[in-house]
């Protein structure tokens, strides 16, 4: 009997792998077609298919579960040499919420999974440059399955992935980074007030700072902040600092003469 079910379970395996691959050729009016029930089951299948293995339940700080993390395979964007992935954080809440904390047996209370959270993000293959800005939107509909990204390993390290708004986000805050960079290492009066950081036992002021940071495997992010008319403002997460910079706007892509005002601040990172 044991038997039997290993080799049933092994077909059932071999037959859901065929069909994901018979999937791969369906176009769009043969999927509508589907009845509900198999779109469905197509669909589920399918994004399992793209989710990477996740490991064991985290614990971290946490004495309950709270949630599990899946990454999706990485997949290209509309600009050459930045790649996206997804996140999918499955939470968890306890079934029977606690009355008496003092009392209440954290890991020993059941959970269940109720809802989810996604988010997106990127990463250079390539440093950007400003040539992308004027090159994605003259450039047809890129495929997403370019091999830049889809060579990307799937047991590699977080070192290089950050979060951004969109894909033009993404590239002209780091590049709003690097020129700033520049402009203060050309005039440090742009970084006022500028700290004095410790690092590895060596005082660092904010010109060798942001030298130090100047590597897009310490990006962790990029957001938009509010500018007035004619201006831009990027905040950085590089590292642990955050970098705020202020420039007037290009639609290339602002140069060092651009900048009017760089701030530099370190945070704590509490995990």
């Amino acid at each position: 009997m044991g038997c039997r079910f290993f080799i049933a379970w092994l077909l059932a395996i071999a037959s859901t792998g065929s069909a994901l691959q018979a999937a791969d050729k369906l176009n769009s009016n043969e999927r509508r077609a589907l009845s509900p029930r198999a779109a469905d089951r197509l669909a589920r299948e399918e994004l399992l298919s793209i989710l990477r293995p996740s490991g064991r339940f985290p614990k971290g700080m946490m004495r309950q579960v709270r949630s599990m993390w899946f990454t999706t395979k990485s997949v290209g964007t509309s600009i050459p040499g930045l790649c996206a992935r997804d996140t999918l954080i499955l939470d968890y809440a306890p079934i029977i919420a606690p009355v008496n904390t003092e009392y209440y047996d954290y890991e020993g209370e059941p959970v269940a999974p109720s809802g989810v959270e996604t988010s997106r993000q990127y990463r250079f293959v390539k440093a950007p440059t400003s040539s992308l800005l004027n090159m994605s939107a003259s450039l047809p509909s890129t495929s997403v399955w370019r091999g830049e990204c889809r060579s990307l390993k799937d047991d590699e390290d977080d070192r290089g992935w950050f979060s951004a708004p969109d894909p033009e986000t993404a590239v002209r805050g780091w590049l709003a980074f690097r020129v700033a960079t520049a402009a203060v290492q050309a005039k440090p009066a742009l970084a006022q007030p500028c700290e004095t950081y410790r690092r590895a036992g060596q005082k660092l002021d904010c010109q060798a700072t942001l030298a130090m940071l100047d590597d897009l495997g310490k990006l962790n992010g990029v957001a938009l902040c509010p500018a007035s008319a004619g201006k831009s403002c990027y905040k950085i997460d590089v590292d642990n600092f955050w970098i705020t910079v202020t420039s007037r706007e290009s639609a290339d892509g602002p140069t060092a003469l651009d900048v009017e005002s760089v701030k530099v601040e370190e945070y704590i990172v509490v995990t």
